[in-house]
């Protein structure tokens, strides 16, 4: 576990037509600083995916399917001085996340952040609740029909 405020992550981010664009600070206090993800809503789209310095600085990595764009170090380092430019464009909101951090060491950490995940609106989740409601309800009186059934056999 790391020690509290050891790494901060924050976010900047800013309206550029119909995208969002995301641009993390990263101020890494234990000089162990290799790996840093960010949590986003599986499948969106990313793009402008880029680190400080390029590719030969921080290399970085979007996988829709884990949910993570990821900065690794590569030819530079996180330093206990802020360094901000670790950006990506989304057409997808802000909203309350996660990032995860992993130490050359193997420790990992986290802490929130601002990132793109979509949060279900109150309807569409009150929708789900009343579809899954009618679901048990139909599912247990096709299993009373059935019971009924069995104990009263047609002559």
């Amino acid at each position: 576990m790391l020690p509290e405020g050891s790494i901060t992550v924050t976010s900047t981010v800013t309206s550029v037509g119909p995208l969002f664009q995301y641009d993390y600070t990263v101020s890494d206090g234990t000089g162990l600083l290799a790996v840093l993800d960010i949590d986003v809503t599986p499948g969106i789209v990313i793009s402008g995916l880029t680190g400080p310095g390029g590719a030969s600085d921080f290399a970085t990595a979007y996988d829709p399917v884990l949910r993570l764009v990821s900065f690794l170090e590569n030819g530079a380092v996180f330093t206990a001085t802020p360094e901000s430019g670790f950006i990506f464009d989304s057409s997808v909101s802000p909203s309350a996340s996660n990032f995860g951090v992993t130490l050359f060491d193997g420790t990992t950490g986290s802490g929130n952040v601002q990132a793109p995940v979509i949060v279900p609106e109150p309807s569409a989740l009150a929708l789900c609740v009343l579809g899954l409601a009618t679901v048990l309800f139909w599912r247990k009186t096709c299993s009373l029909l059935l019971s009924a059934r069995s104990h009263f056999p047609n002559n």
